[in-house]
């Protein structure tokens, strides 16, 4: 059973790593069907589309080649136009590949294939769909605001969704290059895979995919694909949990900066120690619901599993994320709706440093508005991991102190925060909730999780 085995502390996700794709399998929705015909342009209107290909127009440089933005009158919309090189002795370049490829498939979450020409070195060039919103690594990398957890849940939520079509296709196709530069961000702020010029479509055993050598990204590579014969659709389920844990961290792939460098090496260990809170990127307000963080972080780790046949599929994958980001959605519903009056994930929330050497329960002090007395009311009875402070009206519940229990004892350090009420005109408790401490201790005993390789 490749699954996981955890208290109420540290629920998560728990399924069968061999039998799921058997015992779950849902028709993929046919997203084949392409809405727009492929089209051959003229290099004069691409040409004139980018205005010569001019610097202004650029929209990134890579080893395989440029992107340019362009106007296209012909079709009426901007796309993006790709010069590749030729990159390979056979005289095949990647623009063949992406070509071959994006030619025979459509989904709302790639980005899409809409032409070609081809230039008067008989270099092809391709025109792809284009996104206004930048690439996923420049929002978790370069972004002052990077977005918070809803929306990195719904990223990768689609991403997985686009790899599960690549991998339900028949032939599969296998990417080969998932990273976050390679996910772009439409107008609507939504996440589509691009760059199929290292992709590969056919069964592992066809002479093409045997005989192409193992191409990738370091820090996304499986370490597995060491020949043409290791290529698998597990080779894919690999990269995309390296995505994982650069969207759940925030730090890259590999990064000099830090020891160790690889965000496995780091963020791996630290998940089967159950640290689920020390892995979080610190650039954002904590996640609103944490099991669904437990779910995303264990399943990441599963799928950067050395042994490639004990990854997930990305069947498993996509249904797990569903469960993740409506979590993470709907604890964020609640904050938008209760925020200015309870509820410790919200912006009403103040945290402040508390001093756990002793146990003491403050009074809550409250004020009237209406007739201008302020009162002290009793708060209720206390109980570690469930504080509860009473307030008639506008007021403050004070901090909750205990003292931490024998540190011979597996426990869960409680502390409670201070919580600011606005326009509160009846009675109402405020709680501190077990499944979010400000301050936690997980033991390894407490948290019993299966992924050794």
């Amino acid at each position: 059973m490749g699954c996981l085995s955890c208290n109420a502390e540290s629920a998560v996700a728990t399924c069968d790593s061999y039998n799921w794709e058997l015992l779950t399998k849902k028709p993929v929705k046919n997203h084949g069907t392409r809405p727009v015909k492929i089209l051959e342009f003229d290099f004069s209107v691409l040409h004139s589309a980018t205005n010569g290909f001019s610097a202004r127009n650029l929209l990134g440089k890579g080893s395989h080649g440029a992107v340019y933005k362009a106007k296209i009158h012909r079709i009426k919309a901007v796309a993006a136009v790709k010069r590749t090189k030729q990159t390979q002795s056979c005289g095949d370049s990647t623009a063949d590949a992406e070509l071959e490829i994006l030619s025979r498939i459509y989904h709302p979450r790639l980005v899409n294939l809409l032409g070609y020409a081809i230039d008067p070195n008989q270099r092809k060039l391709i025109v792809v769909e284009y996104m206004p919103n930048g690439s996923l690594y420049d929002l978790l990398h370069r972004s002052a605001k990077p977005p918070g957890w809803v929306k990195r849940t719904r990223f990768a939520l689609q991403v997985a969704r686009a790899v599960q079509f690549l991998h339900a296709s028949n032939p599969p196709i296998i990417h080969r290059d998932i990273k976050s530069s390679n996910i772009l961000i439409d107008a609507n702020f939504s996440s589509r895979l691009s760059d199929f010029g290292l992709s590969l479509r056919g069964h592992v055993g066809d002479v093409k995919v045997k005989c192409t050598p193992p191409a990738g990204t370091l820090g996304y590579l499986d370490p597995e694909y060491l020949a043409p014969g290791d290529l698998s659709t597990k080779s894919d389920v690999f990269s995309f949990g390296i995505l994982m844990l650069e969207i759940i961290t925030g730090r890259n792939a590999i990064d000099v900066n830090f020891s160790p460098p690889s965000v496995v090496e780091w963020a791996v260990p630290a998940i089967k120690q159950g640290d689920f809170i020390g892995i979080c990127d610190l650039r954002i307000r904590p996640p609103g619901d944490w099991e669904a963080l437990r779910r995303m972080a264990v399943l990441a780790a599963r799928c950067v599993r050395s042994t490639a046949a004990k990854r997930p599929g990305m069947t498993e994958v996509v249904e797990c994320l569903k469960i993740v980001h409506q979590k993470m959605k709907a604890r964020a519903g609640i904050c938008i709706n209760l925020g200015s009056r309870v509820g410790e994930d919200c912006r009403a929330i103040k945290y402040e440093p508390l001093d756990e050497s002793f146990e003491m329960a403050r009074n809550s002090r409250t004020g009237s508005r209406r007739n201008g007395k302020v009162s002290s009311v009793s708060s209720s009875q206390f109980r570690r991991g469930d504080q509860r402070g009473k307030s008639k009206s506008i007021g403050t519940a004070s901090e909750i102190k205990f003292l931490p229990p024998d540190e011979t004892e597996d426990h869960i350090i409680s502390r409670s925060v201070g919580l600011r009420l606005n326009k509160s005109r009846s009675v109402g408790f405020l709680r501190a909730r077990n499944d979010r401490p400000a301050h936690r201790r997980t033991l390894k005993s407490n948290l019993l999780v299966d992924l050794e390789e």
